[in-house]
């Protein structure tokens, strides 16, 4: 099966059309967060006069909830001793010796009315008729605690900004707090002090809060008696649905190269007019995903936002390799190390997911990466091994290679009337560079200048066994390296790489005159080992001239896919789907298809 085929068999199907899930939230937010609960420590304050004995104290941090950062916690069904809690209906179970994570759980449980902040009273031990003194038992007066409001403390290390807060309780018993406040600060200002009432297990709290790194939480009351609180899951924004009826237009283009000559990056923009009161945040890499009757088109991630009106709001975003677009790799020489490995380090630190193809995860790669995008990398890596990198239809980027069976077909009634047959350029030949890096002792000078403080060195080529003058290496590799300096002056040398090239061609033996070679020089990860293969490759891809290109109904055919279609003039064509311009009508998908023999 098709691989996109198969990781989109367990999508829930609906009727609802056009759907766009717009994660109105704080970018790292969440990962840069702690959840505690502290108590303030002693500290100089009017009123509280020196003694014997008596320090300044720090805050002290009680218990931190790390399942607070994830967004795939539940309550786990453990049963718990409070009234009419744990049901007898088979989905709870005893509290384990090693739980699941389950978020948080206050320490205080709340009266008969379901309030914090009250007095608990234990009874004491009184003389009484009918009680005889006994060997160990004493008169003993009733004792009264103070049961506090609960608080919950979450820190971060950076600022950030947010619409409010979306609380997730306890989905699995229906309990959640029906009473709290919350109070954001900057370092050690309060921003804002703010009561919410809320009616359901999910609720957010609408308060629109710039520049904040920290959170106290207080809890005041539950939904049922003699209950603690549970928190599941705290996201710092809110999601927003937008459905057909509410976007006036809406582009969305997603396109491949079966060769990865090239990596596109795949673009939606969009004007939603809104209802809500709530305002945009619109800040950069907020996640944006679009639906079509519960099918997963693509994710995508704000690049630019703008209001336009009172209730009218524009996006623009691209996908995840716009993402890797901004974000730089090391590169380096490659000895043998296997594509699973170099992919880990390329999508290390990313937000989204990669699903490699099983027959890619032990190539080993020879050759040469320069320092580049994320996305230069993956173009390096795919041109060299055959695979197709594609954001469409999952969360991330998906790697597989070329189909060679076919595998769809366009109906005559899913193909419109004026589909084109282009010709490209016909290329009769390709010449393919073969690159060998070869360690040499010849020595370069990298740096050579005063130096107070540290400084990268990013290298225009290759080199190896660096060595320092007046300073310090810290983190390096063949593209680049960090020094340090006191201030005097620093000399940075290395030993350069010999680049040995040589070509290898294949030629369209039917041609004579009229030639046209293309040159394939840059791609520095074709060595003797792979060079027939992808020379075959990118022969047997610019052999095929003509590009299919018309408006059809996608159905289920995917980005990627072997398809045939019917010209209606020139027989059926046959090739690879390179293209979608997508085009939505409420019951079907529309799009410009580009059809690649």
């Amino acid at each position: 099966m098709f691989l996109k085929q198969s990781i989109l068999s367990d999508a829930e199907q609906n009727t609802e059309g056009l759907k766009i899930v717009y994660d109105d939230l704080a970018p790292y937010a969440k990962e840069n967060s702690t959840a505690s609960i502290t108590r303030p420590g002693l500290r100089p304050r009017l009123g509280l006069h020196p003694g014997s004995g008596l320090h300044p104290r720090g805050t002290i941090t009680e218990q931190e909830f790390p399942e607070l950062k994830r967004d795939d916690i539940s309550y786990p069904g453990y049963a718990l001793c409070f009234p009419r809690f744990s049901l007898l209906n088979g989905k709870y179970i005893n509290f384990p010796d090693n739980p699941l994570p389950y978020g948080y759980i206050s320490p205080e449980v709340s009266n008969e009315q379901g309030l914090f902040g009250y007095v608990k009273q234990s009874q004491g031990l009184k003389p009484q008729m009918g009680l005889h003194p006994g060997m160990f038992l004493y008169p003993k007066s009733t004792t009264e605690t103070l049961i506090e409001s609960p608080m919950l403390t979450v820190t971060f290390n950076q600022k950030f900004t947010s619409v409010g807060l979306l609380f997730t309780f306890n989905m699995m018993s229906g309990d959640y707090c029906t009473r709290m406040r919350i109070k954001w600060y900057s370092d050690n200002s309060l921003l804002s002090d703010m009561e919410f009432y809320p009616d359901s297990v999910r609720y957010f709290c609408n308060n629109y809060v710039r520049g904040y790194n920290k959170l106290e939480i207080t809890f005041l009351q539950t939904s049922k008696p003699i209950r603690p609180v549970f928190v599941t899951r705290i996201d710092y924004g809110i999601y927003r649905d937008f459905l057909d009826n509410e976007l006036l237009e809406r582009n969305c283009l997603q396109e491949i190269n079966a060769i990865s000559e090239s990596i596109s990056i795949n673009t939606l923009n969009f004007t939603v007019r809104t209802t809500s009161n709530i305002p945009f945040d619109l800040q950069k890499k907020q996640k944006l995903t679009l639906y079509f009757n519960g099918e997963l088109i693509g994710n995508f991630y704000l690049k630019n936002g703008a209001r336009k009106n009172k209730t009218d709001y524009h996006m623009d975003a691209h996908d995840a390799v716009g993402v890797l677009d901004g974000n730089e790799f090391a590169g380096g020489i490659y000895t043998g190390q296997p594509v699973s490995e170099v992919l880990e380090k390329i999508f290390e630190n990313e937000d989204f997911n990669y699903l490699l193809d099983e027959s890619f995860s032990d190539i080993p790669l020879y050759g040469y990466i320069p320092y580049t995008t994320k996305r230069n990398a993956l173009v390096y890596i795919c041109f060299a091994i055959g695979a197709i990198a594609d954001t469409s239809n999952y969360d991330g980027i998906v790697i597989y290679p070329q189909e060679n069976a076919l595998s769809g077909e366009f109906l005559p009634d899913e193909v419109f009337s004026g589909v084109t047959l282009e010709h490209s350029d016909i290329v009769t030949g390709i010449r393919l560079t073969v690159h060998t890096y070869k360690k040499s002792n010849e020595a370069q000078e990298l740096y050579n200048d005063t130096l107070n403080g540290t400084a990268e060195i990013i290298f225009s080529e290759p080199y190896h066994s660096l060595d320092i003058a007046g300073g310090i290496i810290g983190q390096h590799g063949d593209n680049y390296a960090y020094i340090t300096g006191t201030g005097g002056n620093v000399t940075l040398t290395g030993k350069r790489y010999n680049h040995l090239t040589t070509s290898i061609l294949k030629e369209n033996p039917d041609i004579v005159f009229n030639k046209n070679i293309r040159e394939v020089t840059d791609a520095t990860l074709v060595y003797s080992g792979n060079a027939q293969q992808v020379l075959d490759r990118v022969y047997a891809y610019y052999q095929r001239a003509e590009n299919v290109v018309g408006d059809v109904l996608i159905g289920t055919k995917k980005l990627g896919q072997k398809v045939k279609i019917d010209t209606d003039y020139d027989g059926y064509r046959t090739g690879i789907i390179e293209s979608y311009n997508y085009s939505f009508s409420p019951n079907e998908i529309k799009a410009e298809v580009k059809i690649h023999e």
